[in-house]
């Protein structure tokens, strides 16, 4: 007993230099729309030969030569869903010198239950984004656990172990586990891709990488990154891919490159160079040359369709006057698509232009507006945005919006438009508390024969980011 009371006593001290903190995140959204139903109609109501026809409205039907009826898409019925989220972070440090964990985890649910359709992933009630423990030491760093990688090749999660050496001027750092779907977080054997693909890979894949950082100053740096992602049998690969990314700020300018190599393939997915102006002028510009070509893991068949790339040219100016409340930004790119060698005579090249005029008052409101279109293969978009804000503080701010959108189809003749509205507000309740909300109302119009469905739909959500415990960086102060 005498010793369990000396434990206690001694346990305030001890936990005095440890620390918890755990954030959050809890939304709640309301989401509407119509969903596609597939239908049918009697194949003597429909005008027209062969199997491609279509049914009243312009919507695309097809007529089988076997069947005595046409089978279309319409737009059913609207329906609604409020999916919940809650995102939690916790982060523990202190009990050894450089050791360190952190967990982010997600919860989903929906409200009303699944009356209307069921939200994606709406099934998937519980998710582990990371969860690691790291030592960090003046040369080097270790991490274990569920973790990203991120860089010139993209965002990977993966289950395993990551290690940084830093010597000066540079850093060397390698990864290595149970490889993640990029963008789904889930292994490769799991049910939420056999879901929506219908070839979904038989094994898990592994994941080996390496990046190497040189940064000889605060002006200048770069980095290479491998990463390969094999078979769990080793009979073959899933992905093997290197990247280059290279920045400097120097004489006034700035020069950006970026490259991505596909071993699988032998061929470039990105290759990306810019110069531009440095920061702080009242005149700005920059001219960017791109090289872009789609990227899949070997997986999945949709490579095997041998997407093509573009090039591309883009120029953007900016125009800040000094002792003015308005600033401007003109930009626009012209694209050339690669062959598609499909016998049919497309259109292989596209543009887009664009502009951008803000208002920042002398006080809390700001004001901008801006128009872009893109012209491409068989498809053309047009985007007008207005918005007006007002920025009390860091503790209080409200924005309004209104958009148009306008989308000629691509490869049918049609127009459809959205115009929408929606207004965002921001209130800090308490320090550690700040509840965001949001809403919007799109009406969407088919013209010109224009066929598809109607995306006519309100949404809104309501977030409250909250935190229990302090802050490392605060370590000694009052809270």
């Amino acid at each position: 007993m005498k010793r369990l009371v000396l434990l206690a006593m001694a346990l305030p001290s001890v936990l005095a230099g440890q620390g918890l903190r755990i954030s959050g995140v809890t939304t709640v959204q309301f989401i509407e729309l119509r969903p596609l139903i597939a239908d049918s109609i009697d194949e003597t109501l429909v005008p027209g030969t062969g199997e491609s026809r279509t049914v009243e409205g312009g919507v695309p039907a097809i007529c089988p030569v076997t069947s005595a009826f046409c089978q279309f898409e319409r737009s059913g019925n609207r329906v609604s869903a409020a999916p919940v989220l809650q995102d939690l972070t916790v982060a523990g440090w202190g009990w050894v010198q450089g050791l360190s964990f952190r967990g982010d985890v997600r919860a989903r649910t929906q409200l009303g239950g699944t009356a209307g359709f069921l939200y994606p992933r709406g099934d998937d009630h519980f998710e582990v984004l990371d969860a690691y423990a790291q030592l960090d030491r003046d040369a080097w760093r270790g991490r274990l656990g569920r973790q990203w990688v991120t860089g010139g090749l993209g965002a990977y999660a993966f289950d395993g172990a990551d290690a940084v050496w830093r010597p000066n001027g540079f850093s060397v750092e390698g990864w290595a586990g149970r490889a993640l779907v990029a963008g789904l977080n889930e292994p490769y054997t799991s049910a939420e891709l056999a879901a929506v693909d219908n070839i979904p890979p038989q094994q898990n894949g592994y994941v080996f990488g390496g990046r190497a950082r040189y940064r000889p100053d605060a002006l200048t740096a770069a980095a290479f990154t491998y990463q390969r992602v094999l078979v769990a049998d080793r009979s073959g690969l899933y992905s093997e891919r290197a990247a280059l990314d290279a920045s400097t700020r120097r004489f006034g300018a700035a020069v950006d490159l970026g490259l991505v190599y596909d071993f699988a393939t032998g061929g470039w997915n990105e290759a990306r160079l810019r110069v531009g102006t440095g920061e702080g002028r009242s005149l700005g510009y920059s001219l960017e040359a791109r090289h872009s070509r789609p990227f899949f893991e070997l997986w999945t068949i949709w490579g095997a369709f041998s997407p093509v790339g573009f090039d591309e040219v883009r120029a953007t100016v900016d125009w800040r006057p000094r002792a003015s409340h308005f600033s401007y930004s003109l930009r626009g790119a012209d694209r050339k698509y690669a062959e598609t060698n499909t016998g049919i005579d497309l259109r292989t090249n596209g543009w887009r232009a664009g502009g951008d005029v803000r208002w920042q008052g002398g006080g809390a409101l700001a004001a901008s507006g801006s128009y872009d279109v893109d012209i491409g293969s068989g498809a053309a978009n047009t985007d007008v945005r207005t918005g007006l804000g007002w920025m009390a503080s860091d503790n209080l701010s409200f924005r309004a919006d209104l958009m148009m959108t306008q989308n000629i189809y691509e490869f049918r003749i049609g127009t459809g438009r959205i115009y929408g509205a929606s207004f965002d507000g921001a209130v800090r309740v308490r320090p550690d508390v700040r509840l965001v909300v949001d809403a919007g109302l799109y009406q969407h119009t088919l013209t010109n024969g224009a066929a598809g469905p109607d995306w006519t739909q309100r949404r809104g959500s309501m977030r409250v980011e909250w935190m229990l415990g302090r802050d490392p960086g605060m370590v000694g102060k009052a809270p």
